[in-house]
């Protein structure tokens, strides 16, 4: 961090142009890093960025990050910005700045997992949807908003449809179905493993808009995310999602991902 610097002229300061991935340890190795990779250059694509390293570079400076930083299970962060812009609003590829962050992981209370937590909603529209870009501009001004409803997340609501949440997925459970999100969205990593191995254990997944009023009449609900995994919903906007309990769906769901963890 010494050596570490930031050109005050680079146009993600400026105009916030940039883009960045989150990705964590499970069993002290990167979890799922060529589906990180694949839409971290995605979301660059979407800004017009290039990216300076190929996968196989990337691989291994994680790998050596991993093993300088020596934490028993790290998050990684990895950052493109626009580099320096001539005027403080155009982007000229290849002047790119990218770096990569090991930070040591900080889990959520474990009686989140097994008593549930609480969401909140808002109005809102990410902006690139399809891009984890860094403008988090919304999240981070209803922060205390969200820490004085005692809620982990906030779902974003626009047009009446319940969209994602502002760093993770959803899940409803209704009916026997388990119902997602798919368009004008960012498909998290863990978001797309859990529909893939719930349809293979034989779950019935169903990819739809979700209209707003469907969160609040739910049996259950579930996020998914980098750095959550699978966490149970029991409030929402302060009611009681179903039985107000962590359901069998979302139980079943969370055993599936734990064996897919250990088995990886």
């Amino acid at each position: 961090m010494d050596q570490a610097k930031i050109n005050p002229y680079d146009i993600w300061l400026l105009r916030g142009y940039a883009v960045f991935d989150v990705m964590c340890t499970q069993k002290g190795k990167p979890f799922l890093i060529e589906a990180h990779w694949k839409r971290f250059l995605n979301s660059a694509k979407e800004l017009n960025l290039k990216v300076p390293i190929s996968k196989k570079v990337y691989i291994q400076l994680v790998e050596k990050l991993l093993k300088l930083n020596g934490y028993k299970k790290s998050t990684v962060r990895t950052i493109l910005t626009g580099g320096v812009s001539d005027n403080g609003f155009s982007h000229k590829r290849g002047r790119e700045v990218f770096y990569i962050l090991i930070e040591k992981f900080c889990p959520i209370p474990e009686k989140i997992y097994t008593q549930g937590a609480g969401v909140i909603t808002l109005e809102h529209d990410r902006f690139f949807p399809g891009a984890k870009i860094t403008n988090y501009v919304v999240a981070v001004r209803n922060q205390d908003r969200k820490e004085k409803a005692g809620a982990l997340e906030i779902i974003y609501i626009k047009d009446k449809k319940a969209l994602e949440a502002s760093t993770s997925n959803f899940f409803i459970v209704k009916n026997n179905k388990i119902i997602t999100t798919k368009n004008n969205i960012l498909l998290g990593t863990t978001r797309n493993l859990v529909v893939d191995i719930a349809r293979k254990a034989g779950l019935n997944i169903v990819e739809r808009d979700v209209k707003a009023s469907e969160l609040f009449f739910a049996d259950e609900m579930f996020l998914t995310a980098t750095n959550k995994d699978i966490v149970p919903v029991v409030r929402i906007d302060g009611k009681r999602i179903g039985s107000g309990k962590v359901g069998p769906a979302t139980k079943r769901i969370m055993k599936l991902f734990s064996d897919f963890v250990e088995k990886y």
